[in-house]
């Protein structure tokens, strides 16, 4: 492997503004959040009102019920994630960035000019992932510790999750992004 001085790996922490900015190749879309949370209220109040109409049941578990609905649907809303929703693989400008800690918005970016394929993988034990093949001849010694920074960290590559995507496709979509 031949080792180059210039450094074309880093991590990223994007704010909330940011990261809506961003092309999301992979993941959870903020559409797709604001689904789950609507479908996720429309189920909760089905519940809480065939609960609360039910003969036989007790006031106090009908209120332990509803409290528990409410307080679910709280801690939905608090996370605040429908508005950015939850990227793995990102596009941004020349770099694409694979998630490394979702709650932080802590993305490793590698430049898109070393990715030299993208295939399917599966992770154990049985996670769909993409694997974004990198140009070992480009890499540095930085480069190299970055990567090994991921979550799933290799010397040459990059694996992030394929939520809610063919993998093929995502794979298809990286390969055309750098080209």
């Amino acid at each position: 492997m031949s080792l180059t001085d210039e450094v074309n790996v880093c991590l990223r922490k994007y704010e909330k503004k940011e990261l809506k900015q961003l092309v999301i190749v992979a993941g959870i879309a903020p559409d797709a959040m604001r689904k789950v949370f609507a479908i996720w209220v429309l189920f909760s109040a089905i519940v809480g009102a065939v609960v609360a109409v039910a003969p036989g049941l007790t006031t106090q578990f009908i209120g332990l019920t509803l409290f528990i609905l409410v307080a679910f649907t709280a801690l939905m809303f608090g996370q605040s994630r429908m508005s950015e929703g939850w990227p793995a693989i990102v596009l941004d400008g020349d770099d694409i960035g694979v998630v490394r800690d979702p709650l932080k918005r802590e993305f490793v970016c590698v430049n898109k000019s070393l990715v030299t394929d993208a295939v399917p993988r599966i992770i154990n034990p049985n996670k769909k992932a993409v694997e974004i093949q990198l140009d070992v001849d480009k890499l540095s010694r930085q480069d190299v510790k970055v990567l090994n920074q991921a979550v799933w960290p290799r010397d040459n590559k990059l694996i992030g999750l394929a939520h809610f995507k063919r993998r093929e496709d995502v794979c298809e979509r990286i390969v055309d992004i750098c080209k």
